[in-house]
């Protein structure tokens, strides 16, 4: 694993020592058990390894003992959200005869597998402490789950609308449009956030703006009825889709890699020392 010299200690006593029978996970193999004294071992990570499995800015690990009784929750919701996207970009791409109307075979992934999971996964993380991927999570919950409502034939939102197009199309249309660009707002703060954390994690947002931006333009030409640009524009949005979930699945077999203990490991690029943390 690589990682810098300096430790983090999840427990406030953390000059005591540490055994040599490590797991990057839980810290060591008896890490629930008590010493001669009454107190536990702490649990010691390295930056990089504390980035990698908890994604939290700056290496701060959190005072407590959760994280040595419960185990990772990020391996969940990065997966949770890579089977929702990963297929949601193939069709703004217009792989295989498939275009943005197919996702609504995806209606169900959104609520369960994208939706279910990433608010799960960030609820556990708001347990452990990590506030930055509590909130990150969740709200990506939020957003696979609304992507489920707006899709589903069952809720039939567009009937709001009327089927011939006119003015009631472009206010739909432009609606969407301003969604997506708070959307590409709110990720591009992610990233600045994620500059504390690592180069994959980086990446994931930094692609995300030009995915939430490619998205706005191409549902703000349909509402001008460029249809022409707008097909261009959201199968660049599903190019840049495309580029997000090949860096996410990376980050993904790293964490899995690092919960159990594999004898290599994948670099994710610690960034905990990329700005000097506040005082």
């Amino acid at each position: 694993m690589i990682g810098r010299s300096a430790r983090i200690c999840l427990f406030v006593d953390c000059d005591m020592a540490t055994t040599s029978n490590s797991d990057i996970e839980k810290g060591s193999a008896g890490h629930l058990n008590e010493t001669a004294n009454g107190s536990r071992p702490p649990v010691q990570l390295t930056p990089e390894q504390y980035e990698k499995l908890f994604l939290q800015p700056g290496g701060r690990a959190p005072q407590g003992t959760f994280a040595l009784r419960f185990g990772n929750p990020t391996p969940l919701p990065i997966l949770g959200y890579l089977l929702c996207l990963t297929p949601t970009a193939c069709y703004l791409m217009q792989w295989g005869g498939a275009d943005s109307t197919s996702m609504v075979t995806l209606c169900g992934p959104f609520y369960f597998v994208g939706g279910l999971t990433m608010v799960v996964g960030g609820v556990m993380e708001w347990i452990l402490g990590n506030t930055f991927p509590f909130v990150v999570f969740v709200v990506f919950g939020t957003f696979w789950l609304a992507l489920g409502v707006t899709n589903d034939p069952m809720h039939n939102i567009t009937a709001a609308y009327n089927s011939t197009g006119g003015a009631a199309s472009v206010a739909y249309n432009n609606g969407v449009m301003f969604y997506f660009i708070f959307w590409a707002l709110t990720v591009a703060i992610f990233c600045v956030g994620a500059l504390r954390t690592n180069l994959v994690f980086v990446g994931i947002f930094f692609t995300l703006i030009f995915t939430f931006a490619f998205l706005a333009a191409g549902y703000g030409f349909v509402a001008n009825g460029n249809l022409s640009y707008a097909n261009t524009m959201l199968k660049a949005a599903g190019a840049w889709a495309f580029a997000n979930v090949a860096i996410a699945w990376y980050l993904f077999s790293a964490l899995i890699l690092a919960s159990v203990d594999m004898p290599f490991s994948l670099p994710v690029g610690d960034l905990s020392g990329f700005l000097k943390r506040r005082d």
